[in-house]
């Protein structure tokens, strides 16, 4: 049976270290190539934007609320409070 013998001169005979090199080398390429897109982006999106623009949905229903919404979610949190800490006046 062939004997397992650990070395450089397995890696040097196997042409290893050139191997290493180029997968190296390829992880950088592909490395620098993705950071090239993520600093392009900014630049890259408002020329999108000129080809797909942004759709604005119109709605006929009003979000606006009453003038005292406000009022009544300070009311609702004050009694939550109070109801908690168990300190609601008794009947």
């Amino acid at each position: 049976m062939n004997e397992l013998n650990m070395g450089f001169e397995n890696i040097f005979a196997a042409d290893g270290v050139s191997i290493a090199v180029t997968g190296m080398l390829i992880v950088f390429a592909a490395l620098a190539l993705i950071a090239i897109v993520i600093a392009l982006i900014p630049k890259l999106l408002p020329l999108l934007e000129k080809v797909f623009p942004e759709e604005h949905h119109h709605s006929a229903t009003s979000t606006s609320l009453p003038d005292d919404h406000e009022k009544v979610l300070a009311a609702i949190a004050h009694a939550l409070f109070h109801r908690d800490a168990g300190t609601l006046p008794t009947k």
